[in-house]
Order: structure tokens, then C-alpha cells, then sequence
């Protein structure tokens, strides 16, 4: 069940301001405050995701808070930096099509918070999320600003998908699909211009890390825009999720020696060493149940590793469901390779950051050297074929 929370505004000074210890010794804040007013929001709750490092909630919480008028406050503790979106679920804010909905990051308020944090929001609700943080300092001044600029690009591309999904003529589809795309490009040249000329900006270090993420932007600018990132920026977390993905470039390329993965992060709390499945070759399968290709290439899967249990050896990093399901889903299933877990904010444990996956499946073909053959992205019959061709 949400926690509802709803803090009072004249409470936040006193749970903000830093305190001083026993010993006199003032101690920074642990906690941030964002308020603020967004015409057309009503008398509605928004929802949001706060970090918490307990896997078994996924590495965050969910929680809420209610809107009055349009008018919210929250105060709450936090560690570290963190991207967290608030959403409505109102209508006027759903992409829906026929088979669902597309998830629209311009129908959320997006902020970075951290420990001092005091956010004030403003805006409207149109048929986007028409809002944008400023705050004490320059971070959340730099990441509205840049909101501010690209959200209505965003939206409009989505439109034109939405306008694509109704639309039953073939050739009309085409069109808005073409427009979507056209405007969608803006957004993504705007995103480069942003990380490649903002290198003391914690906006454009976590805009950078999303789009290698998201295969938004190609190795070269992403080294380039890294290599001079200022180094007021290197103890953030955004800058250690990219500095991993930036040296897993390398790292997983065709013919390294596929990174080491050794951990106690699996299904029964037992050590796994991916180096002991040296001598065979290896199908690395990152996936989630949440993720429909994911789970329709498994009855695939077990095929082979029954096929090739000989020679073949797979072994599935899931990214994203909490270990009780996976255990009934794999059991019920029967399913019985092994099985580890990314755990987010782990120094060992991000086998999705180690490994650069931007995207659910994603399978690495590891020969038996430890080597690594070829990375598939996405799901098809491809790697699969690579598998009969070294097997047979």
C-alpha cells in the first residue's frame, strides 16, 4: 500500500535547516523540500518513486502526496542525487492509443533531488506537463530551463504516434510516423548539443548517462562528452552509473573477456563465478518478467540449454522484479538455469551498467575462453542462429 504523505509547508523549515550534533559540530541536511503550484492539476495526488537500496522494493519505495488546488509540499530524507519523477494520473496526461499507452516523459514533473534540496515548481497541466523546478542552487534552475525547451518537442512527436495508432489508413500512418521521427530527432540533437557543451552541469551528466542508456547518442560523442566532464561531478552517483557504461564500451566489445560477474546476489543466496562455466560456451540473457520479448524467447531458451547441456551453458541477469517472483516464475516454468539479479546502486552487483545494456533482451554469446563472440539487442531468431552454427 502507498505511504500517503502530505507535509506541512510551516513544518519545513524546521525538518530542513541543518542541525548541530552533540558535539556542536553542525551537520549538512538530509532532507529536501519541493512545493509548489501547477494550474489545471486540481485536487489530485501525485506519485513518485523515492531510492531505496532494499532489492526487494525493486531499489526504490513508491509513495504519494496530495495536490490542492493545484498546490503541494513534501519534505522528506534522501541520500545522494537522484532523478525522480512525479506523475498524475490524469486523463488529460495519457498517450493512450488502442493497444495501451506510451509512456510520456513530458507528462512528468521531473527533478533532481539530493539532501538540502528546497524546489519550487510552477507551471500548467495542458495536455503535456507544462511544469519546471527551479531551486536554491543552479541544478534544478539548468534542468527546467532545459525541460522548458524540449518537453514540447517530446509531445508533439507523441502526438503524432498517438494520431499513427488510430489511424487506419496505411500511407496516412506512414506520414505521422515520419513526423513523429522528424520531430523526435530535434529532440535528440538538442539532448547532444546540451551534454556536449555543459560539462560542469549535473542536468547534462544525468542527461548524458540516460541517452548512452537509451542508445540516444553514439560511443564517440559519449566518450568525448565524458572525457570532459568537470570534476566537480565525480563523486555523484549519475557519474559512477557512466563511468561504468562509458568503460563497458570497451569492456564488451567483440573478443574481450566478457567482464567478471562473481556474486552471491542469485535465487538462494549462493556464490556465483561466471569463470566457472570456462570450457563451455555461455548465453548471457538479461531480461524481466515485466519485459513481453523477454519472456517469450525463454520457452527458446530452454530448449537449447536442454538441446546443448553439454556444451551450452545460459545464465539470466534479471533486472527489475523482486526475487519472490522470479523464484515462482523460473519454478513454475521449469526454467532451471542460473539465475542473479542486478541490484541497482551496487558497487559489484550493476551487471546492467557493467555490461552496457540499453535495452530488455539483451543476450552476450560468451565463448569457452570467456570471450565474448557477439551481443544481441532485442529479441529475434539471430542469436539463436549464432548458437546452432558454434554448436553443431
Amino acid at each position: 500500500m502507498m505511504r500517503l504523505k502530505f507535509i506541512i509547508l510551516v513544518l519545513t523549515t524546521f525538518i530542513f535547516s541543518c542541525k548541530t550534533n552533540h558535539e556542536g559540530i553542525e551537520s549538512l541536511p538530509t532532507t529536501f523540500t519541493i512545493q509548489g503550484t501547477i494550474e489545471g492539476l486540481g485536487n489530485n495526488n501525485l506519485y513518485f518513486r523515492l531510492p531505496n537500496k532494499d532489492y526487494e522494493n525493486l531499489g526504490y519505495r513508491m509513495d504519494s502526496l496530495i495536490v490542492t488546488n493545484g498546490n503541494f509540499s513534501l519534505t522528506d530524507s534522501i541520500q545522494g542525487h537522484h532523478f525522480v519523477s512525479f506523475f498524475s494520473r490524469m486523463k488529460e496526461l495519457s498517450k493512450s492509443t488502442p493497444r495501451g499507452f506510451y509512456p510520456a516523459q513530458s507528462g512528468y514533473l521531473n527533478v533532481i533531488l539530493y539532501p538540502g534540496a528546497n524546489i519550487k515548481v510552477s507551471g500548467s497541466i495542458s495536455d503535456f506537463m507544462d511544469a519546471y523546478p527551479t531551486d536554491s542552487d543552479s541544478i534544478n534552475n539548468e534542468l527546467g530551463i532545459f525541460h522548458k525547451e524540449i518537453y514540447p518537442f517530446m509531445n508533439e512527436s507523441l502526438n503524432y504516434r498517438v494520431k499513427s495508432a488510430y489511424e487506419e489508413d496505411n500511407e496516412k500512418k506512414k506520414v505521422f510516423e515520419a513526423k513523429a521521427d522528424s520531430v523526435g530527432n530535434i529532440v535528440k540533437s538538442i539532448k547532444k548539443d546540451y551534454v556536449l557543451k555543459n560539462a560542469s552541469s549535473v542536468a547534462a551528466l544525468y542527461y548524458l548517462n540516460d541517452m548512452l542508456s537509451r542508445s540516444q547518442i553514439n560511443n564517440d560523442d559519449a566518450i568525448k562528452a565524458y572525457n570532459n566532464l568537470d570534476s566537480s561531478l565525480v563523486n555523484l552517483s549519475f557519474y559512477k552509473d557512466l563511468s561504468y557504461r562509458v568503460n563497458a564500451i570497451n569492456n564488451t566489445k567483440e573478443g574481450a573477456m566478457a567482464p567478471a560477474l562473481k556474486t552471491t546476489s542469485t535465487l538462494d543466496g549462493s556464490e556465483f563465478d561466471l569463470a566457472s562455466y570456462r570450457g563451455k560456451y555461455v548465453m548471457i540473457d538479461f531480461w524481466g518478467i515485466w519485459c513481453g520479448p523477454c519472456v517469450s524467447e525463454m520457452p527458446k531458451v530452454k530448449e537449447f540449454s536442454k538441446k546443448y547441456n553439454d556444451r551450452l551453458e545460459i545464465l539470466g541477469v534479471n533486472s527489475g522484479d523482486k526475487k519472490q517472483r522470479i523464484i515462482d516464475f523460473v519454478d513454475k516454468n521449469d526454467y532451471q538455469w542460473q539465475q542473479v539479479m542486478d541490484v541497482r546502486d551496487s558497487e559489484v552487483d550493476n551487471f546492467v551498467l557493467r555490461y552496457n545494456v540499453s535495452a530488455f533482451p539483451t543476450k552476450f554469446i560468451i565463448d569457452p575462453e570467456g570471450k565474448i563472440v557477439k551481443k544481441f539487442v532485442g529479441s529475434g531468431e539471430e542469436a539463436f542462429t549464432l548458437l546452432e552454427e558454434l554448436l553443431k
